[in-house]
């Protein structure tokens, strides 16, 4: 279902494109930021569930505007989305302590902060319908896809020592830091390469040419799926894009 699914979406763009021969088509280019908010499903649900990831990215590409009346047309697009998603954990738990020889002689507070940086490139593809209110303003939706490119993976863990006892006197410890980068696939490995979505929003765009676009984008399948006997996590893209763009010959 899947695959064809894939087929479907990258056909739309293709049959539109091939329309501009019958129809007035037009086509423009635009740049823009997007905000990502990734939706989480842990199970079982953790005592210590992690925080949302989020973050600010950027994106840009190219369009074209096929009428097919003056209320209804069709608004293909190819594009690059490069996405952040930050995050920022800290857990503190109470351990005991013990010597070289494993006898317990106190407890202290262990405090671990995770600092998360991911970064991913996508290549995104969109097909919304358009539905003119009027000559300037739209209302758009439709099917979109997108294929990871790269990403890369920055985690800091800062772990504390605090209200430490041994043998009945108080002690503590230096933090420790370490830090991790990863690139490449190691970076992306529990992503889908393929990203099935929904986009839906608003534009406007003025005589002059300059074109103003706010959109909504949700993944309807995981983009994220971490799958263990115990344990199984999958996320979702939810994304707010806004762009500016250029219609040439407007």
């Amino acid at each position: 279902m899947m695959h064809f699914t894939n087929k479907l979406l990258l056909l739309i763009p293709a049959l539109a494109f091939s329309a501009a021969a019958e129809a007035q088509t037009q086509f423009g280019i635009k740049v823009g930021g997007n905000f990502l908010i990734t939706s989480q499903s842990i199970s079982p649900t953790p005592k210590d569930a992690p925080p949302t990831p989020k973050g600010l990215g950027l994106q840009f590409g190219a369009y074209a505007k096929v009428p097919f009346s003056d209320m209804v047309g069709l608004r293909p697009e190819i594009g690059f989305s490069f996405r952040r998603a930050k995050s920022d954990q800290s857990i503190t738990t109470n351990v005991p302590v013990t010597d070289q020889n494993g006898v317990e002689g106190g407890r202290a507070d262990l405090g671990v902060e995770t600092k998360t940086d991911q970064r991913l490139q996508y290549f995104q593809i969109a097909a919304p319908l358009t539905l003119n209110a009027t000559e300037n303003f739209r209302v758009m939706v439709g099917p979109a896809i997108g294929f990871l490119m790269g990403g890369k993976l920055n985690q800091d863990v800062t772990t504390t020592v605090s209200n430490g006892t041994f043998n009945g006197q108080p002690f503590k410890q230096d933090p420790t830091f370490t830090s991790t980068v990863k690139k490449g696939s190691a970076a992306t490995k529990d992503f889908k390469k393929a990203e099935v979505a929904v986009v839906a929003g608003v534009g406007y765009e003025l005589e002059m040419g300059l074109d103003f676009d706010l959109r909504y984008y949700r993944a309807i399948v995981p983009t994220q799926d971490i799958s263990q006997p115990s344990f199984r996590y999958k996320s979702f893209s939810n994304m707010i894009e806004l762009s500016l763009g250029y219609t040439f010959g407007s």
